[in-house]
């Protein structure tokens, strides 16, 4: 079977969908046919053939032939080439082919020009002169025949299109491959060389056919701005051959306001990318044409469109051209309106402002105006910055007044639109308002740097006289607005609108059910509350309204609406627990609503932890221990009385419920913990060794009352609660959630109701390490963590004991999973426990037997073996200090240890040199190689011998992993050697890392030499 035989067999089997499985082994079949040596042969055969998708494929091959082997062509290769091809151009020209086949052949010859040595000086002319003749004109023959334009007139539709799909296909190519070197130079006259005849004929295709052509018009617009995009980027200074181009955009700009939708949708899109991307194309007086299309024709019925509501397709088509020809005009409205027409242009995008409807439903030229007045925002912002002083009063009063008249014109169109008319809206409608309110924003963003702009008192003076009308969705309009500027402006703490917005009606309004409101508003009062929190904690007045508005929500909020409450009870907490010294006075009056808040209709676990901790917050602030102990009792009573309904809803089979009860009190239990931390403490860093805790105490009865009987008690109330996880079947929420309660006393400095004793955490871990089937066991170890830190403080005491039995519970994992890469992420945080350990209890972690010790440390080893990375990475940590404290005369002074840790290295030297070599030796992955240096750079500075240690694990073949020396098969032994002198010579220096990444790729075998 002939190589095109079976090319056109493969072809019909990739085209045939019922061969799907076939689809891959033919392409690649046909793919190796294409570039072998039958190529050409095999695209004639294609190009023979009758059906279009075997044509299709034989251009292909012609291009993937060119591209391949065009450059290496000899001149008369070259010249050869170029006639075949013009051949089969003219040939499918003038039969029934379709366009798509005509297209691959135009794509093969914009290929053979730019790959042939060969200069192709009149490509477009050839072209077109030899389709008119049917067969390929030669150069010397091209000036026989009349001028392109003409010779372009009298082809066929079908040959007019191929032409301008050349030509398009041409400039695009050249676009892709533009570059300096001295080809693309060479390219570039060719290709400029060619733009004569191009121009002319897309003068008469623009002109004159395509009024009648349809189609050929959007190809020749399509081609004209290719070159365009091509011209703009290459010929800057080629002013002769840029100007032809530029002299069709008066032709070209007839198209903006053409009565066929697609000639006029295509030419509105290109002009819109060459404004905002390619201005500097366009000369003065085609600026002052488009100009004058904006505001005497496309502007007007822009506008007429707008204020009858009917906005169609094409209107807003047209919105974009308008947008982005104000975009150009800014910088001559702003500072300098150096034209009469500069009040027109601004008249104009203030009006499409006004149109009816919604945004993105209604309104969609809002989105074009919106893109003039947010660049027109920008640019005041600017040059209100560059300008000096006594200039500004020459032009920002005017910029203000525009700014502010676009604001009071955005107000209305910020309202959200009622349920009746949001639940009609679809996805991609709900995405477009969101996306409108996020450009609005901008806007404002930037009116907030405008110099006396005053915008928030404005938004306020606007948000107060919808208030009594009642308008919510409007007020929620505005306050999303009052929202947005949020974190650019700062009131004073006697800010006068403030105090009139905080003082109005706004919290009793939205926190009454009897109104209708809707939720959306409530929840832009809420999110006012947290944004100006400073000013209403700056302003205790305004404290009270605005809980009673938060506790009012919590209550009678209903269950389709839960998301407020849940935004209400996160307010609640950031509230109480920034203004905490403000609030003690109200404690009672809080701890009296907080029932009714925790069983409002909508009321939920996220709910009942935020109100807890938001309590909790105040209860810390109170000034003795003494006067906190009530209030927490009073919380706890609420934690107990959930617990007794869990184990009440258990006993009578509901378990799920019960279940959800307990969990939820835990976690609130949790949440008060961390409620009652004092913000001025320092032990959120639990594990800083600072020393400097200078925290006031209130007196020798406040720092020991939780030691006490009455402390003591409230404390034991708190560890009682923990029982309801014996309950739990499924307690992994409940044990995170005791966790959490353990940590937050462990994060505290001072004595309090959650800083239980040392013993109660040791017990706590003990009994959760029995089994790996603990639910969230890794949370236990993450507390054995925090005890450790907690408890390796400079004034704490040193709790030998206490840390040794949770050091041997963490120990008790480690040996129950064996192998760490059976549980990576439990291994994990056991390693970092040993890293804790290092800090200040050396002597803990080498008190067990010497069994006991191996054991954990060949553990640790395995980690920097096995294949997780980051365990990799805190196995190397945890054993860089080791070795650095293992070092003989350590100068630094380390605690009295039962075996000393220089021991414990040099027994385990072979064992690390072996396991880091290994890892060096082309194992590990590039990202791991720093990690590995730490360890290796402190064993060669600390450990005696360590050269011995190195060359045995990567010289000899008698190591613990045989698989070393298929590891570094790549490396000889005298390259080894020459590493381990490097390493050994540098004494754990910093060049260690660099040696390192050399060997390692060395073994990997992406070098060819080791230096």
């Amino acid at each position: 079977m002939s190589a095109s035989f079976r090319a056109i067999e493969l072809v019909k089997i990739i085209g045939n969908p019922t061969n799907a499985a076939q689809v891959h082994s033919a392409s690649e079949e046909l793919q190796a046919i294409q570039h072998s040596n039958y190529g050409w042969a095999v695209a004639n055969a294609m190009l023979e053939e009758d059906d279009d998708n075997v044509r299709f494929y034989g251009a292909l091959t012609l291009q993937i032939k060119i591209n391949k082997e065009g450059s290496h062509q000899s001149e008369d290769d070259t010249t050869e080439l170029r006639s075949h091809l013009l051949t089969w151009l003219v040939k499918l020209a003038s039969l029934p082919a379709r366009n798509f086949v005509l297209y691959k052949l135009c794509a093969a010859l914009a290929t053979y020009f730019t790959q042939a040595p060969m200069r192709w000086l009149s490509a477009v002319r050839q072209i077109i002169c030899s389709l008119r003749a049917g067969s390929v004109v030669t150069g010397d023959q091209l000036k026989t025949y009349p001028d392109s334009a003409q010779v372009f007139m009298e082809l066929t539709p079908v040959q007019q299109r191929v032409t301008i799909r050349f030509c398009q296909t041409l400039a695009e190519d050249m676009s892709n491959s533009a570059g300096l070197s001295q080809q693309s130079l060479r390219l570039d006259d060719t290709f400029s060389a060619n733009t004569p005849d191009v121009t002319s004929i897309l003068a008469v295709c623009i002109n004159n056919l395509a009024r009648d052509n349809v189609d050929l018009g959007i190809e020749a617009l399509n081609c004209l701005n290719a070159w365009i995009i091509y011209a703009h980027s290459n010929w800057s200074r080629d002013i002769g051959t840029l100007q032809l181009l530029q002299d069709l955009t008066p032709i070209t700009a007839e198209f903006l306001v053409s009565n066929n939708d697609d000639l006029r949708d295509l030419a509105i899109e290109i002009f819109v990318s060459n404004l905002e991307f390619r201005l500097k194309f366009f000369k003065k007086e085609h600026v002052e044409i488009i100009s004058t299309l904006v505001r005497q024709k496309i502007g007007p019925e822009c506008l007429v469109a707008c204020r009858s509501g009917q906005q169609e397709p094409e209107i807003v088509s047209l919105g974009k051209l308008v947008a982005a020809y104000g975009k150009i005009t800014v910088k001559d409205l702003v500072v300098v309106r150096k034209h009469a027409s500069s009040e027109s242009i601004v008249a104009l995008f203030l009006e499409l402002l006004t149109a009816p409807g919604y945004p993105a439903e209604d309104d969609e030229m809002i989105f074009s105006a919106t893109e003039f007045w947010n660049e027109y925002a920008e640019h005041a912002v600017y040059a209100a910055a560059d300008s000096e002083v006594h200039t500004l009063s020459k032009w920002l009063p005017q910029a203000r007044e525009d700014l502010m008249k676009a604001l009071q014109l955005y107000l209305p169109k910020m309202s959200h639109p009622p349920p009746e008319i949001s639940k009609t809206w679809d996805e991609e409608t709900f995405q477009q308002w969101k996306f409108f309110r996020d450009n609005v924003m901008d806007y404002l963003e930037f009116i907030t740097e405008i110099p006396d702009s005053n915008l928030l008192h404005y938004l306020i003076e606007v948000a107060l006289q919808i208030l009594p009308t009642r308008q919510w969705f409007q007020l929620e309009g505005v306050l999303f607005c009052i929202n947005a500027i949020a974190d650019s402006v700062r009131p004073a703490n006697d800010d006068p609108a403030m105090n009139a917005l905080m003082g109005s009606s706004i919290f009793s309004n939205a926190s009454d059910m009897s109104l209708d409101v809707p939720a959306l508003l409530r929840r832009a009062v809420l999110r006012m509350i947290d944004n100006y929190s400073t000013f209403i904690k700056s302003n205790p007045q305004y404290i009270p309204p605005v809980l009673t508005f938060l506790f009012t929500i919590l209550e009678a909020t209903p269950p389709d609406q839960v998301r407020v409450a849940d935004q209400a009870a996160k307010s609640l907490e950031s509230l109480c627990s920034s203004c905490r010294r403000s609030l003690t006075q109200h404690l009672g009056e809080l701890l009296a609503q907080v029932p009714q808040a925790l069983s409002g209709p909508s009321a939920n676990g996220y709910q009942k932890e935020k109100v807890m901790a938001a309590v909790a917050s105040i209860i810390q602030s109170l000034p003795s221990e003494e006067l906190k102990a009530e209030p927490i009792s009073i919380l706890i009573q609420v934690i107990e009385t959930d617990l007794n309904a869990a184990v009440q809803a258990m006993q009578r089979g509901d378990v799920e419920q019960g279940e959800l009860i307990g969990t939820t009190a835990l976690q609130c239990l949790a949440s008060i913990g961390k409620g009652i931390q004092a913000l001025d403490d320092r032990p959120i860093d639990i594990d800083s060794n600072d020393d400097d805790e200078t925290s006031t105490t209130e007196g020798a009865h406040s720092q020991t009352f939780w030691t006490l009987e009455a402390g003591a008690a409230i404390q034991q109330r708190i560890l009682a609660c923990f029982e309801i996880i014996s309950y739990l079947q499924n307690a992994g929420d409940a044990i995170d959630a005791a966790c959490d309660v353990l940590r937050a006393g462990l994060a505290e400095t001072e004595p309090g109701p959650f800083v239980f004793p040392p013993s109660t955490t040791v017990a706590f871990v003990a009994k959760a390490t029995t089994s790996l089937d603990t639910p969230r066991i890794e949370a236990v170890l993450s507390t054995a963590c925090t005890f450790v830190s907690a408890h390796s403080r400079r004034n704490t005491p040193h709790l030998f004991d206490e840390v040794l039995a949770v050091y041997q519970s963490v120990a008790r994992v480690m040996g129950l999973l064996k192998d760490p890469s059976n549980d990576p992420q439990l291994a994990q945080i056991c390693v970092e426990f040993l890293q804790r350990l290092l800090v200040a209890y050396l002597d803990v972690l080498l008190a067990p037997s010497d069994e006991e010790i191996a054991g954990v440390l060949q553990f640790v080893l395995a980690c920097v073996t096995g294949q997780a990375p980051m365990l990799k990475r805190i196995a190397c940590n945890f054993f860089e200090p080791l070795i650095a404290h293992g070092r003989p005369n350590n100068p630094a002074p380390l605690p009295v240890t039962r075996v000393p840790v220089g021991v414990i290295v040099q027994h385990f030297a072979p064992l690390i040199a072996t396991s880091l070599l290994y890892q060096i030796s082309g194992v590990a992955q590039r990202s791991e190689l720093d990690s590995l240096s730490k360890p290796l750079r402190a064993f060669v500075f600390s450990v005696p011998n360590c050269k011995k240690y190195l060359e045995h694990a990567l010289l000899e073949q008698e190591t613990t992993f045989v698989e070393l020396a298929a590891a570094n098969k790549t490396v000889d032994q005298s390259e080894r050697k020459v590493f381990i002198a490097k390493i050994v010579g540098l004494r754990g220096g910093r060049q260690t890392n660099i040696i390192v990444r050399e060997f390692w790729a060395r073994c990997k075998g992406t070098v060819s030499k080791f230096e």
